[in-house]
């Protein structure tokens, strides 16, 4: 939590940390805000042009708690900071870095958020 804290403070005031700040944070299972989302989507390899929308989405589908679970009507479950469903296979994790990398495949790079209900809604638009 401790990082999560700094990793936002440090945002908030300019500040750009190491990617080790944003690692270390992650691996404590801290929640992450809205830049630790961002510098995660980065480091699995997701476009600096899309981490906005992506800290966005994962904010409103998992409120950056990395172990976040939801189970579905038809029996599949949703998982991690941007709700890898299950049907997914080996994409859908709780391990950070996992998920993000499965987020960045999923939608293209960030160019395709079909898959994700919170923005189809608009729900994730003002999370950062």
């Amino acid at each position: 939590m401790a990082g999560a804290v700094i990793l936002g403070l440090a945002h908030a005031h300019g500040v750009h940390l190491p990617k080790a700040a944003t690692t270390a944070a992650v691996s404590h299972g801290g929640t992450l805000g809205c830049p630790g989302l961002e510098g995660l989507w980065e480091q699995a390899g997701g476009s600096p042009a899309a981490a906005f929308t992506a800290a966005e989405v994962a904010m409103a589908e998992s409120s950056g708690q990395p172990g976040a679970s939801n189970s579905n009507s038809n029996g599949t479950t949703d998982r991690g900071l941007w709700q890898i469903n299950s049907i997914w296979g080996a994409l859908s994790t709780y391990d950070p870095m996992g998920n993000a990398r499965a987020a960045v495949q999923i939608s293209h790079g960030g160019t395709d958020w079909t898959p994700w209900t919170t923005h189809n809604t608009g729900a994730y638009a003002g999370r950062c």
